[in-house]
């Protein structure tokens, strides 16, 4: 599956979305925190409500400001840009590489599995 530069509106809109949704989802957290902190539950009235609307409102301002920002627009065009040049590998070079990763990992792991060991073992016979 090949990008094209014709779709970078749409796909620049939905990296939009996604990034307004988390960042709306972050600050519904904190704003939740916040309130944990200065016992917000019982001073403000539908404090649930408030933190989940807040939490929309920062998520969709955001995506319009990132929309409505040109320096912010042209640079996500630019990476999209950049992105469809890339020559991404095809899957069977992925699944080599990502076995040849996991057996590395498996054999480094098990080198400092087994050098805790005697490390253990030793300090079990010193003390």
């Amino acid at each position: 599956m090949a990008i094209e530069l014709k779709d970078s509106k749409r796909w620049i809109n939905a990296f939009l979305a996604i990034i307004a949704v988390l960042f709306g989802m972050i600050s519904i957290s904190f704003i939740e925190q916040l309130g944990e902190w200065f016992d917000l539950e019982a001073k403000v009235q539908y404090f649930q409500g408030v933190v989940q609307i807040s939490g929309v409102l920062l998520g969709i301002m955001l995506f319009i400001f990132c929309q409505t920002n040109k320096k912010a627009m042209s640079h996500l065009n630019e990476v999209y840009e950049e992105l469809a040049k890339v020559v991404w590998p095809d899957r069977e070079t992925v699944v080599k590489m990502t076995i040849g990763v996991v057996i590395g990992v498996s054999i480094i792991s098990s080198i400092f599995v087994f050098t805790d060991f005697l490390f253990q073992k030793l300090l079990d016979l010193i003390y």
